[in-house]
């Protein structure tokens, strides 16, 4: 399964044209390891998404700034909109920031309002498993 950069429809072949919009299916040549993870923010499977968001924190990738921000304003899943605001603060810390999460605190889902707010920052710790 190949998902189209373009659209992200699912193609059965890693090039040639898409079966939904008839563009390359493949990425462009040469686009950086950033760039596509920032393309990753949008995949339909969540978990990517989510994943995505998360090694852009870690990497501070300055320039996935402005896609990160979208993702935490409007981003798909809850999930997703936690790991992009976490990741931006990663990235840029909270003193540039006070108005618009001020916005978050006041406008968000609840989670994106705990981080925006201060509470929340840390993935939160997975459950230990029952043996």
């Amino acid at each position: 399964m190949f998902w189209c950069f373009h659209c992200y429809a699912v193609n059965d072949r890693p090039a040639g044209p898409c079966d939904v919009c008839g563009q390359p299916v493949e990425a462009p040549a040469r686009l950086s390891w950033t760039a596509r993870l920032v393309w990753a923010l949008r995949h339909p499977d969540g978990d990517r998404a989510v994943q995505a968001a998360r090694t852009l924190g870690s990497l501070r990738a300055r320039d996935s700034i402005p896609a990160l921000r979208t993702a935490a304003e409007t981003g798909k899943d809850i999930y997703l909109r936690a790991a992009a605001l976490r990741s931006l603060i990663e990235i840029e810390g909270t003193e540039p920031l006070p108005p618009w999460l001020e916005e978050l605190s006041r406008a968000a889902p609840v989670t994106v309002r705990d981080i925006a707010c201060g509470r929340g920052l840390k993935e939160p710790a997975a459950p230990d498993s029952v043996g």
